[in-house]
């Protein structure tokens, strides 16, 4: 049997957590949530950002990395419609990440302190976001088993058909994710340079 190249599991998509939180207390959820579109290679958090709110992608395409010693940046993940991500503060401070708008992007904005409590006291989000998690970790697995091929080129055949998908901005516009990542973005996600990408990308000759 064939194994996916994206997780299998999309129990957590039969689940909205915005409709639920809404149906059970419609006054609670005002003040702690709030909608924003983010333009295309903005940054909606860096590592000096007030870190107090968790998002969720509503169109669009969000870019997360982190920065290597000299100060370089470098993607570790894409994100698109559904995805959430942002500082849950379980790392004493050692949350050292930056996110980026692929695209113009509509995203939802949760106060972190409120998702929290949401996931903690309902059993059907935490069973919920446990689920989306499990996906996530999975995919990170997927990726990192990549980095040990030995090949660039299988590599970036695995990436080519992870994202193999299109998205829409927060105006309706249709784009390849693929076509989103810059030859060094796409390095930085299987592990090689971005001179191999370039290399291993361009047409053998005849």
């Amino acid at each position: 049997m064939a194994i996916p190249v994206r997780p299998n599991n999309e129990s957590y998509r039969s689940f909205n957590f915005f409709e639920h939180i809404t149906s059970l207390n419609p006054n609670r959820s005002f003040g702690n949530v709030r909608e924003i579109i983010v333009k295309k290679n903005e940054y909606i958090y860096n590592p000096s950002s007030d870190h107090l709110y968790m998002y969720e992608i509503i169109e669009g395409a969000v870019k997360l990395g982190s920065y290597t010693e000299d100060g370089e940046e470098f993607t570790f993940d894409v994100l698109i419609k559904d995805d959430f991500f942002g500082d849950l503060k379980y790392l004493n401070n050692q949350f050292f990440e930056f996110s980026k708008a692929l695209i113009d992007t509509k995203l939802r904005v949760y106060s972190r302190d409120f998702f929290k409590q949401m996931v903690v006291q309902s059993p059907e989000v935490s069973e919920w976001f446990i689920s989306y998690l499990v996906k996530r970790w999975c995919s990170a697995e997927k990726k990192l088993k990549k980095l040990h091929e030995k090949k660039a080129q299988g590599k970036l055949a695995f990436l080519s058909s992870f994202f193999d998908h299109k998205v829409s901005d927060a105006h309706g516009a249709e784009f390849a994710i693929i076509e989103l990542l810059t030859q060094k973005d796409l390095g930085d996600l299987i592990g090689v340079t971005r001179q191999t990408v370039a290399n291993t990308s361009r047409p053998k000759p005849k």
